[in-house]
């Protein structure tokens, strides 16, 4: 009895989750405009901000010598990933719009 409950609630929850799939397409997009293009020191640039500001600023000044990157460059990356980002999702969704 236990075996068909479970395959019951499987299969019931599958029926469930198709519509909950479609929805989250957006979602799947903004996976697919992550840091995939992003070099090792954007992508660590971009780490150490989303830990705070003075998290960065650390960042920047421990790893200066080793970069060559000042306080200004790293913000620079910051804004040109989170344009290449916006652009992206904002494609992503005027695509997922269209097939509707």
């Amino acid at each position: 009895m236990n075996s068909l409950r479970l395959f019951v609630l499987t299969a019931a929850c599958g029926v469930l989750a198709s519509p909950i799939g479609s929805v989250a397409a957006p979602a799947e997009s903004s996976v697919a405009c992550s840091a995939s293009g992003l070099s090792l020191v954007e992508r660590r640039v971009s780490e150490e901000a989303a830990r705070g500001m003075p998290t960065l600023v650390s960042f920047v000044n421990r790893t200066q010598g080793i970069y060559q990157l000042r306080l200004t460059d790293a913000v620079d990356l910051l804004d040109a990933a989170r344009a290449r980002r916006s652009q992206c999702m904002s494609a992503s969704a005027l695509s997922v719009s269209v097939s509707d």
